[in-house]
């Protein structure tokens, strides 16, 4: 059981470092159960397979996702909470919170994650992420996206 702030943050970097390699045995066999609840913002994906179907398709496909080291870091019970900033790079061009982006676009943003643990894995992630969506009618405007979101 993790019981302390700096067993969380350990726990979460080997988490992070699977998850940006696409180490999907790594992640799986050391820190989430493959019957684990993914919940964000595009849904619930249940189980093993239907969330690596949907990092593949929708996150890996036309982008690159870094979960950068977590800022701050809360353990409660069975419960780890993770606040850490998440770069995205566009390889093609793509629409993310209703803001196009071009090929080589990269942006940084808010999250926080919050992990629920059963015998000493992961049962359960929800994510929030800060989304630029209402920064879209500002899109002329770049310099001042790029200024908030880095300051998020």
């Amino acid at each position: 059981m993790i019981t302390t702030e700096e067993e969380a943050r350990e726990f979460v970097l080997g988490l992070f470092e699977a998850y940006n390699r696409k180490d999907w045995e790594s992640f799986f066999d050391k820190y989430v159960w493959e019957d684990c609840l993914f919940i964000n913002g595009n849904g619930i994906h249940s189980g093993k397979e239907k969330m690596i179907q949907f990092w593949e398709e929708y996150i890996f496909n036309t982008k690159k996702e870094t979960l950068m080291e977590p800022t701050s870091i809360f353990v409660k019970e069975n419960q780890i909470a993770a606040e850490l900033h998440l770069k995205l790079y566009f390889n093609e061009g793509d629409t993310y919170a209703g803001i196009q982006f071009k090929k080589d676009d990269e942006i940084t943003l808010k999250c926080a994650d919050f992990y629920k643990f059963r015998d000493g894995k992961i049962s359960e992630i929800t994510v929030y992420r800060f989304s630029p969506w209402w920064l879209k009618d500002w899109s002329k405007n770049w310099d001042e996206f790029e200024r908030i979101v880095e300051h998020t």
